[in-house]
Parts: C-alpha cells; sequence; structure tokens
C-alpha cells in the first residue's frame, strides 16, 4: 500500500510544476482538436496562395514605411527628466526583487519578487515590448547602473579588451540557455531567484569591465538582445530625427523584420531558442512525456534496474532532470537542422546561387512572429492568475503582513478565464503568428530573388514546416485540454 501511495506522491511531484501553465480542470473541446488543426493547415495555405498571387516588391516597401512620421515630442528637459524617472524606478524595483527574496517570507505566492520578476517583467513587459517598442533600452536597470557607475570608471564605457566579433551573439545564446533551464527547471524559490539574479549583475558587470558597455549590451546581456528582437514586431517605434531628438511612428506590424539587416548564425540560433524553448516547455506538460520516461514504454530503463521507473522516482530524479536539460539545450540545433533543410529545399527547387548559410541569414527573422505567438499562448493566462495580485504585493513586498498602501487584500483572488476563450485565442494566436511569418519571409525572398515566381517557388517548402509548426504548436496546447 505504501509502495502505491508513495509513486502516487512521485507523480504528483513531478508534474506540479507544469500545472503552472495548464488548464486547471479537463475542458473538452466543442470539436477534435484535428478538425482545428486542419483548419489552421488550410488558412495558412490560403494566406500563402493570396501573397503569391497579389504581393509584389512595391507592396513590399509600403510594409517597410510608417503609417506617419511624427507625433507628440516632448522637449528635452521634459524627456530627461521622465527618463531618468523610469530608470531610478526600474533600478529599484530590481534592488526590490533581489532583497526581498533574501529577507522576505520563503513562500512564492507571498514575496513580491517571484510575481514581479516571471510574470511582470519576463511576461508583462515582454508583450508591451512586443507591443509599444523597445522600451527596454532605455529601461534597462543594469545599463543604467553601469551608464551611472562609468562616470566614476571610466573603463566601464570602454572595457580592459575589444570585443572579439567572431563571438557574435553567442555570449547572450549561452545566458539565455542559462535562463530557460533555471525557469524550467531550476525550482526556484524567492531565495534562489535573489541568489540568481544577483549573479547575473555580477555578469553584467563583469562583461562590462572586460569588453565596454556598448559590446556587452549589444552582444552579452540576453534580456537587450530578447527585448530588441520583440521590438521589431511592434507597431509602434520612434526614431531620432536630423536633429537627434526622438519622434515617434507608426508601422505595420513585424515591419521591423524587413528592415533589420541579415543576421549572424548565433542570433539565428537565439531565435530558433525562443521558439523551441517554449516548445518544450509545452511538451513537457503532456501525458505523453511524462510516460515516455517513467511509464518506460519499451523497457529500456526497467532493463538497467530491474523495476519499472516511477517505482524508483529517489534515485531517477536526477537523471530526469539531465534527460530534460539535454533535450531542451539540444533543441534550438535541433529547430536549426529543419530550418536549413527546408531552406535547402527551397534552393534546390529554385536553383538559387544564394548559399545555405546566406539563406539563413536571410529568413531568421521570419520566425520571430513565430516564436512570440508561441510565448504569449503558452503563458499570457498567468497575467490574470498571478500578475494581478502584484498591486496586493507591493504593500505586503516581503510576506510579512504589512498593508503599506492600503491595498492588501485588493486583486487577492486570481482571475480564471473562462477556458474555452483561452483555447480559441491560442488558436488565433497561432495562426496568426504563423500568417505574419509565411508574409513576411514571402517579403524577403522578394528582395533575395531575381523574380516573383522564383520567390514564391523558394517559399513552398517553408509553407510545409510552418504547416508542420502550426499542427505541433496546436496539438501541445490541446494536450492539458485532454485532463492527465
Amino acid at each position: 500500500m505504501m509502495r502505491y501511495l508513495f509513486t502516487a506522491l512521485a507523480m504528483w511531484a513531478v508534474s506540479a510544476t507544469a500545472q503552472a501553465h495548464a488548464f486547471i480542470q479537463p475542458y473538452k473541446l466543442p470539436m477534435p482538436y484535428w478538425m482545428y488543426i486542419y483548419g489552421a493547415v488550410a488558412a495558412l495555405l490560403l494566406s500563402f496562395v493570396v501573397l503569391a498571387l497579389f504581393m509584389g516588391r512595391s507592396s513590399v516597401q509600403a510594409a517597410s514605411e510608417k503609417w506617419f512620421g511624427d507625433a507628440v515630442v516632448l522637449s528635452f528637459a521634459r524627456r530627461i527628466r521622465l527618463k531618468l524617472l523610469l530608470q531610478i524606478t526600474t533600478v529599484l524595483l530590481l534592488v526590490l526583487s533581489i532583497v526581498s527574496g533574501f529577507i522576505g517570507n520563503q513562500d512564492s505566492s507571498r514575496n513580491i519578487n517571484m510575481t514581479l520578476f516571471w510574470v511582470m517583467f519576463t511576461l508583462g513587459f515582454s508583450y508591451f515590448v512586443a507591443l509599444f517598442g523597445n522600451w527596454y533600452a532605455m529601461l534597462n536597470p543594469w545599463q543604467s547602473l553601469v551608464r551611472w557607475g562609468s562616470a566614476l570608471l571610466p573603463i566601464l564605457e570602454t572595457g580592459r579588451w575589444r570585443y572579439p566579433r567572431r563571438w557574435a551573439y553567442w555570449p547572450a545564446v549561452i545566458l539565455y540557455m542559462g535562463f530557460i533551464w533555471i525557469e524550467l527547471l531550476g525550482s526556484t524559490r524567492p531565495f534562489s531567484l535573489s541568489l540568481w539574479l544577483l549573479i547575473y549583475s555580477v555578469i553584467n558587470v563583469v562583461g562590462v569591465l572586460c569588453w565596454g558597455r556598448r559590446d556587452w549590451f549589444q552582444y552579452g546581456e540576453f534580456f537587450a538582445v530578447f527585448m530588441r528582437l520583440l521590438a521589431l514586431c511592434s507597431p509602434i517605434h520612434y526614431d531620432p530625427d536630423a536633429a537627434g531628438k526622438k519622434r515617434w511612428g507608426l508601422r505595420w506590424p513585424f515591419a521591423g523584420l524587413l528592415s533589420a539587416s541579415r543576421v549572424e548564425l548565433s542570433l539565428t540560433v537565439f531565435i530558433l531558442f525562443m521558439l523551441s524553448s517554449t516548445a518544450f516547455d509545452g511538451l513537457r506538460e503532456t501525458k505523453q512525456w511524462f510516460a515516455w520516461f517513467w511509464y518506460d514504454p519499451y523497457g529500456w530503463i526497467e532493463a538497467l534496474i530491474d523495476q519499472k521507473p516511477v517505482y524508483a522516482y529517489a534515485q531517477l530524479r536526477p537523471w530526469y532532470i539531465g534527460y530534460e536539460t539535454v533535450v531542451l539545450l539540444l533543441s534550438p540545433f535541433l529547430y536549426l537542422g529543419l530550418f536549413a533543410l527546408f531552406l535547402w529545399l527551397g534552393q534546390r527547387l529554385t536553383k538559387s546561387v544564394l548559399t545555405l548559410p546566406q539563406l539563413l541569414s536571410t529568413f531568421a527573422l521570419s520566425l520571430v512572429p513565430i516564436a512570440v505567438v508561441y510565448h504569449a499562448t503558452h503563458y499570457y493566462t498567468l497575467l490574470l492568475t498571478q500578475g494581478v495580485k502584484i498591486r496586493g504585493l507591493f504593500s505586503d513586498p516581503f510576506g510579512w503582513g504589512w498593508d503599506l498602501f492600503g491595498t492588501f487584500y485588493a486583486m487577492r483572488m486570481p482571475i480564471i478565464p473562462d477556458m474555452g476563450k483561452v483555447w480559441n485565442s491560442q488558436v488565433f494566436l497561432i495562426l496568426a503568428g504563423h500568417v505574419a511569418s509565411v508574409a513576411v519571409a514571402h517579403m524577403l525572398a522578394l528582395r533575395v530573388f531575381p523574380q516573383a515566381r522564383s520567390a514564391s517557388w523558394s517559399q513552398l517548402p517553408m509553407l510545409l514546416l510552418m504547416m508542420a509548426f502550426t499542427a505541433s504548436g496546436l496539438w501541445i496546447l490541446a494536450q492539458p485540454l485532454q485532463g492527465r
């Protein structure tokens, strides 16, 4: 009896983290999810046909232009005051996140740093940047601290050595992988989160001391790289005019992906990891993923330990974490192989003189819309279930029973969204992201291929890849709806 009780507890422990992004109870889809998949794939195919027939080079140029140039331009003094106030605020929020984890209550729901960092910053602020432009470039707390410190230590601006260009964005890729591992597999608590934030702050200071502020925040600080990619999707942006003043403008959504230059291989891997890490997080929540290891359908693990893996949970748990770690770290390179394969097929189909590295560099940014919508569909409900609590947490940031602003009881209960509406919104976002990706890829193809016909032919293999991404994305999202 105790053996079966322990087994049940072990299974619950393994799946507890996954429940954070899953539905609270099973939800029956109004139609089989394969019908959603067929419908989404058909809509994707139709959008490709429309683009191939009606989009030309003039359409690409029009899509790259802003809707209008100027909006209200603040005076210099007013802008500086507002900018400084916002920068001080973000630095204080970083300090609060670190301090609260060290000295506050270790209950994740009562300490502000878990909600403030994981939900409000990594989710809420990321979506804000994707809609309203790269405000992170101005509000980056680590860059603000370095900029202020450079008045006392000029070496923070120049660095000790010249940044090796062959490194490109690999430091950011490595740090991003570490961040996702901590998020998905690190079992963070308030104290450990504060420790990781402190370590990351030290890494940024060391990076700046070695290679200077400009190069480090261009290539090494992964949040800066991540936010710049998201901002390329934003319909709102700002550019300096001839006098150096900032002016606001509007452009078509995702048009920033057309104005960006070709990307390096390291940045391509970064983009692919944005996509693959989210897909991995969704996949590891499915019962199929759980059963593959713990139920050992082929008996491979049982042959080694002479018992079912689920009965040896305590001994195999570290191996399971190692197994997931390997899959997570290899995932962007698996996606890179698939991406390169379908680009190669397009190259062979059109007999293009462009090399495979040139095609990878040209079309890498077309995957950003998919990465954005994957991220949103998997995590946006956390803003409703946990993000709404931030107002009350500011009244009691350390979980000590304070009520500083009289909002302790405000929004303490999560907003539980209607599951049917969540699913429909996920289907819409997945489809919209893939259609946007097909459109961006087609526009980029019109730029690099000599004829519109060859540009369309080159994208046929990519269309198949997008269909596969759409089908797999919807399948992963549908699994928690079936219950465990």
